[in-house]
């Protein structure tokens, strides 16, 4: 039987809001080189549906962000990572195994531009480490 430990409320929190005020901050502080970006990879100008509603998505991403807090401190529990050193180490492994290999295939195998692909990895390494980091100053278990 699998073990799922418990991961504090307030780490997943804490987590979501800071992964959602961290994308926030990455896409909107180089609004223009990440507009620029996706409309040479989409080839146009709009890449979402115009029906799109900006709250709507902003709360999806916040649902999203939820998942990837509370995975990241299911990880730190399972892992029982101790110190910060070890949560740092933790959102590496996540980073360079996951991460990195995902957004580098994007680049081989969907001619993905690198412009793009840097915000990607920006997002993931705060997504990862940062957020790991985060999470274990607050406190997952």
């Amino acid at each position: 039987m699998i073990h799922i430990p418990n991961v504090a409320l307030p780490a997943v929190i804490a987590g979501a809001l800071f992964n959602q005020v961290v994308g926030v901050v990455i896409y909107s502080g180089f609004s223009e080189t990440w507009l620029a970006a996706m409309k040479k990879d989409k080839n146009r100008d709009a890449w979402t549906e115009n029906s799109s509603n900006l709250n709507m998505l902003l709360l999806q991403e916040l649902f999203l962000n939820f998942s990837k807090a509370w995975v990241t401190g299911l990880f730190l529990n399972l892992t029982q990572a101790r110190t910060a050193s070890q949560a740092l180490q933790l959102g590496m492994f996540l980073f360079g195994g996951v991460v990195v290999p995902t957004v580098t295939s994007e680049i081989l195998w969907e001619n993905r531009s690198m412009d793009l692909q840097r915000f990607k990895y920006i997002s993931g390494f705060s997504s990862t480490v940062l957020l790991a980091y985060v999470m274990f100053s607050i406190g997952t278990a």
